[in-house]
């Protein structure tokens, strides 16, 4: 029996993958590895949701609601 590496696995499931041309087959993966984990399910964006978060981006900017990025790290220590 040969045992693989954790890489070797990695690489030969992202072969796989590129080869696969099946969108409900994706889903399923990509909700057991969120599942694995513990994140929820990645929720595709529409158009329309994406440029309203930009616009919200930019006017945060515009009205100086943002974080610095000492901020942003001490936030993310506690995550």
């Amino acid at each position: 029996m040969i045992h693989s590496t954790s890489q070797e696995t990695k690489l030969k499931i992202i072969e796989q993958l590129i080869i696969l041309n099946d969108d409900t087959l994706f889903a399923q993966i990509e909700k057991l590895i969120s599942k694995a984990m513990h994140r929820p399910a990645y929720k595709k964006l529409s158009k329309e949701e994406l440029a309203n978060r930009a616009k919200q981006a930019t006017n945060d900017i515009e009205n100086n609601q943002v974080f610095s990025q000492s901020d942003v790290e001490k936030l993310s220590q506690n995550w």
